[in-house]
């Protein structure tokens, strides 16, 4: 058995991890790292599409492994310098960008297996938005080489079809309804698209068993695996927690990684720190946005969540049952909501008469924004609803959608602040953004609030992390008890070191790329 950390080695996010099984090569993650990107580019600097991998290449921003990546995006003058690396299959923990995000420069033709519920979030988060090249998750649109042979474009939309992935479903069932939307064009005016093989991820690559864990997380379908190696069993948490609706989910993995008796456990450490601090659950997250709401009687409430979250998003729903209020979710979250329950993973919601659509102003809708808008012609709510009659209406907008407000023109209201805190400079200066704009509308403001000295700070129970708490990460590490331990999606290893000191489980921290063989 041999591992290498590809990246993510010293980072939350970015995970990329190389392991040979002794049967099969595979990849675990193949995410973006915020962090080493951050210190390249931002929202208006970008990697050059038309320069396909030199920016991430010459920046170290992708493993320079030559064979991996897509051969349309090899402009003449980038030599393919590096070591071969084969990979039989890309097992991806859940759909989070940090996870998955650099999977557009890869190779379609290396199956990549996920959860139905992933692969739903992945084709529909690409159909709704603006995909980057290097993003490209669930299909790639093909590029060209122009008279300059270092320049590529966008190859013409009626020449040459998009091309879907290898899916490899983890979870046994191949539900129709998800094949059907994930071979269907997202614009079928324009581009076609040529599916890739759908099909049930096998239980044995290369002759070793895989396993895959449903796991409890701040997005659908998020996985764990088990990987069978020549050196023993290796078990890879991906992100996880234990304060979550699927907390039986995750005490389920974790039961089963301990009767395997375990060679080595990859674990995330996003949370890894001082012990005893505040771990709200998601129902105290909901009880305390209800007590909120209900005080908040003939106000707009702006509620900002991401409806990916779709534990946060059905404790929304709930609160607006209980406080006679209709949840109304952009057209792109519709659509989200839609594919997760072709998997079967939601049910109930997407038809929930508490639900409406914002029908905010669109110049030239995309097909599939149209025809959502068709389908749920009755569901729309417009500006002039929510202006005369602002104690209706839940809206769940973030930041971005504010310039909607605009248009709604509220007197006052109340924003509860219900997701991550800033990490990072940029994200600080958003929130000081954020923080002018609920100024402008006079809004009283709960989860967050932007002091003197500029710096926003957090808190009042309104969001519960996707993480597992430090205790609860010492409780996975001890029950799965495993020969040999790597932290990995941190910036805190040493914590493992410093709390397992004494007990029968040997810490290894990796540098990126550094080898172990087992």
């Amino acid at each position: 058995m041999e591992l290498r950390i590809l990246d993510g080695a010293d980072s939350i996010g970015g995970t990329k991890i190389f392991l040979h099984t002794g049967g099969a090569r595979l990849l675990l993650d193949f995410g973006i790292n915020y962090k080493r990107f951050g210190a390249y580019f931002e929202e208006y600097l970008k990697p050059r599409s038309s320069r396909g991998l030199v920016d991430l290449w010459r920046l170290g921003l992708i493993p320079p492994h030559p064979d991996l990546y897509r051969e349309d995006l090899w402009p003449e003058d980038l030599k393919r310098e590096g070591e071969p690396l084969e990979v039989d299959l890309i097992l991806v923990s859940h759909a989070h960008m940090d996870h998955r995000g650099l999977l557009g420069v890869v190779r379609p033709g290396i199956p990549v297996a996920a959860s139905p519920a992933a692969w739903a979030v992945l084709k529909a988060v690409q159909d709704a938005g603006k995909a980057e090249f290097y993003s490209e998750t669930a299909y790639v649109i093909p590029r060209v080489q122009l008279d300059d042979p270092r320049a590529l474009k966008s190859a013409f939309h009626k020449s040459q079809a998009a091309q879907g992935r290898q899916v490899r479903l983890a979870g046994g069932a191949v539900p129709e309804k998800l094949v059907e939307f994930l071979h269907r064009p997202p614009n079928p005016n324009g581009r076609a698209l040529e599916p890739g093989e759908v099909r049930s991820l096998q239980r044995e690559v290369g002759g070793y068993e895989i396993r895959a864990f449903p796991v409890d997380h701040s997005l659908p379908g998020a996985l764990a695996y088990a990987l069978e190696t020549d050196a023993g069993w290796v078990v890879y948490t991906g992100d996880l927690r234990l304060h979550g609706e699927l907390r039986e989910a995750t005490l389920r993995f974790v039961e089963e990684a301990r009767r395997l008796r375990s060679r080595l456990l990859l674990i995330e450490g996003t949370r890894a720190g001082p012990l005893g601090r505040e771990n709200p659950t998601e129902e105290d997250v909901r009880a305390r946005a209800h007590e909120i709401v209900a005080g908040s009687r003939g106000k707009l409430v702006i509620a900002d969540f991401t409806p990916r979250q779709i534990e946060r998003l059905q404790g929304f729903l709930r609160i607006a049952e209980e406080t006679g209020r209709t949840l109304v979710v952009l057209s792109k979250d519709m659509y989200l909501l839609e594919a997760l329950e072709a998997c079967g993973w939601v049910a109930g919601v997407v038809d929930s008469q508490l639900l409406g659509i914002y029908d905010d102003v669109v110049v030239s809708p995309q097909v599939w924004d149209r025809r959502l808008r068709e389908r749920h012609r009755k569901r729309l709510v417009g500006p002039k609803e929510v202006k005369e009659e602002p104690g209706d209406f839940i809206l769940a907008f973030s930041f971005w959608d504010l310039k909607n407000l605009l248009d709604i023109e509220p007197e006052g209201g109340v924003y509860i602040y219900s997701s991550s805190e800033a990490h990072g400079e940029e994200q600080e200066v958003d929130m000081r953004r954020l923080w002018e704009w609920l100024k402008f509308f006079g809004m009283e403001v709960h989860g967050f609030e932007v002091a003197g000295d500029g710096r926003p700070r957090f808190g009042g129970g309104l969001h519960a992390s996707g993480h597992a708490s430090p205790e609860d990460l010492l409780f996975i590490a001890r029950e799965i008890a495993p020969k040999t331990l790597i932290p990995i999606h941190t910036e805190r290893p040493e914590f493992y070191r410093e709390h397992l000191r004494g007990e029968p489980i040997e810490v290894l921290m990796l540098t990126t790329s550094e080898p172990v063989k087992l």
